[in-house]
């Protein structure tokens, strides 16, 4: 560290002009060691009473700063230094690094001297003292013997001294941490002084002592504001907190929470003392993937259905709202310091539900709608298609009729009559078709339940549909499958497996057609496999669907497999297409039917009969 001393200064004192803070301290050994030898008692004695002063000064300097808060603690430790170094005034000067003043914060005067603290110095700014502020940030002392006699590059400090009456003066940085923050100032002003190596290496050791005490206040200053900056914003937060429309729960690290604002509140039909406690991550609403993000320090912002039977059944908190679901919009938010670990959670929190309700009312009217005008749209398309299909086997039933009672020839009118029989079979089949679904439709269709034999049954179906056959098409049904009772309708089932069957023989020209059933565990699956052209993925998908017809060239009302379906599911069954290897319908039936009658289902054990079952409309 470098001493600056003002040139054309003639004083004994200039040999100390470059020293460094290590050759002061040699010279300081070596004035020592000259007193002992020149055996002067009074410089003896002298040198003696200044260490003791010193000694006592730095005790007193220390036991002011490490002993007691007072506010004034830095300008008594000044006094003490202005008594040992004998001047008219001490003073501390702080760089402002947010703006060009420097502020001096202390600043003691002995008797009679007037303070320019509060005058000359108060609004300093660092262009006023641009050679003082180079030379102490730059780590050099300030030695001045006589200001009359400052160079010419200080002559804007000079001037100011000279108003202050200043004759000499001692400067010395003041740093922390290696970096020079300000400076601590003696000025004589009754008398020149000739500071000597031993009075800067004093002064040093007592700015030292004085620099902790700096820093102490300035930390306290920094906590005082920082507390007073948070609680402003803790009064501005708990304003916005508590007027807040949404739901707000502060929680700590550990996921407990600690406060919550009025709005969370009514939210959740809560009281503040049932709530402060609860850990944030063991409520049963609350996903995993959202505690598992949290934890990790990721904010999230997810929907949430807020079942409040769960938290009846965790017993989680205490609530008012007793069941039902809430429909939430929540942020989750991890709180971190500025080392960026975390120390707390925030929530946040919209109850959505009267919104979320209206939407999925609207939702529902609007599916509605759609199911109304499409279903208008199919009605309109079955009516029209009816009129085809009824028509159509009349007309020939009506044509042929004539013809077979004006024709002798007996091979002609058994032709004619087999024409007019399977057109009769066909009207009926349609007729049955529409009145069945009508009875869907209205709820009415009847099960009559009973003790069936499902080798029977497909036996029926088999002779039946044998006569209905094309040339090249085989129906095939195993005669020497085991034969298995059930409790079902036989009539329904049997309904259902020829529907199979004429829809199998609608769309096969050559190849086989087969029934078959086997059991399958509690079940029983009934299928009928073709080989006929098969069926597309999308087609599979809406085959059983009301008023579809895969083709329209084909004869048909188009609710057979949606009559089955019906059927199947109301006798607690499931009904499928594949096409795996070949073509094939299937049902599976449980061997302990059930009945769906409305919203309930009932059960029919084996050997357990009902005349008749009314079932409510099924949605098809």
């Amino acid at each position: 560290m470098q001493i600056e001393f003002a040139p054309h200064i003639i004083s004994p004192m200039d040999k100390y002009a470059h020293y460094s803070r290590e050759d002061l301290i040699s010279e300081i050994e070596r004035l020592k060691k000259e007193q002992v030898e020149n055996d002067s008692i009074s410089n003896s004695n002298k040198m003696m009473v200044n260490m003791i002063v010193l000694r006592r000064t730095i005790s007193d300097v220390l036991s002011l700063l490490l002993s007691t808060n007072d506010e004034v603690v830095i300008d008594k430790a000044l006094l003490h230094i202005l008594h040992f170094f004998d001047v008219e005034r001490v003073y501390i000067g702080i760089f402002d690094e947010q703006s060009s003043i420097v502020d001096f914060t202390h600043e003691v005067t002995s008797e009679g001297i007037i303070s320019m603290r509060e005058d000359l110095l108060r609004q300093l700014s660092k262009d006023d003292i641009p050679w003082w502020i180079d030379q102490i940030k730059a780590g050099k002392d300030i030695i001045i013997y006589d200001t009359a006699k400052m160079p010419p590059v200080a002559a804007a400090e000079q001037h100011l001294l000279e108003l202050q009456d200043v004759l000499s003066l001692l400067a010395l940085p003041v740093s922390s941490e290696g970096k020079v923050y300000g400076f601590i100032g003696l000025d004589s002003v009754k008398k020149y002084s000739n500071w000597n190596a031993l009075d800067i290496e004093n002064l040093r050791v007592l700015a030292d002592i004085v620099s902790i005490a700096i820093e102490r206040e300035h930390a306290q200053h920094i906590m005082e504001h920082s507390a007073n900056l948070m609680l402003k914003s803790e009064a501005k937060f708990r304003i916005i907190f508590e007027k807040l429309s949404l739901g707000v729960e502060l929680y700590d690290i550990d996921g407990t929470l600690l406060d919550l604002n009025d709005a969370d509140l009514e939210i959740f039909g809560t009281t503040r003392e049932s709530a402060i406690g609860v850990n944030m991550f063991q409520n049963p609403n609350i996903p995993e993937w959202v505690n598992h993000k949290l934890k990790n320090g990721e904010d999230v912002t997810f929907t949430l259905d807020y079942s409040f039977h769960s938290i009846k059944d965790t017993q989680y908190y205490a609530t008012v709202i007793n069941d039902g679901e809430k429909h939430l919009q929540v942020t989750g938010i991890t709180l971190k310091d500025w080392q960026n670990k975390i120390f707390g959670y925030l929530y946040i929190v919209l109850d959505d539900t009267e919104n979320y309700r209206k939407a999925e009312e609207k939702r529902e009217r609007d599916n509605e709608l759609i199911r109304v005008k499409e279903a208008d749209k199919l009605k309109s398309a079955f009516l029209a298609n009816m009129s085809h299909e009824i028509r159509t086997p009349l007309n020939a039933i009506v044509g042929f009729s004539d013809i077979v009672a004006e024709t002798p020839d007996e091979d002609e009118k058994k032709e004619y009559l087999e024409i007019i029989h399977k057109n009769n079979d066909l009207l009926l089949h349609l007729i049955d078709d529409i009145l069945d679904f009508s009875k869907i439709e209205s709820g009415t269709l009847d099960y009559h339940i009973t003790e069936t034999n499902i080798k029977e049954i497909c036996g029926e179906v088999f002779l039946a549909s044998s006569l209905k056959m094309k040339p090249g098409v085989k129906l095939v049904f195993d005669k020497e499958l085991p034969s298995i009772r059930l409790q079902t309708d036989p009539q329904r089932v049997m309904q259902v497996i020829s529907n199979f069957v004429n829809n199998a023989i609608k769309f096969t020209e050559k190849g086989s057609i087969t029934i078959s059933y086997k059991q399958e565990r509690n079940y029983l699956r009934v299928s009928v496999q073709d080989t006929g052209i098969g069926i597309s993925e999308d087609d599979r998908k809406r085959i059983f669907e009301r008023f579809i017809k895969i083709n329209e060239f084909k004869q048909g009302t188009g609710l057979g497999l949606t009559i089955s379906r019906t059927i199947i599911e109301s006798l607690n069954g499931t009904i499928g297409v594949d096409s795996v290897k070949r073509f094939r319908f299937y049902f599976l039936v449980h061997t302990t039917t059930r009945i769906k009658r409305g919203c309930v289902d009932t059960i029919l054990f084996p050997r357990l009969t009902r005349d008749r079952i009314k079932t409510s409309p099924i949605k098809v």
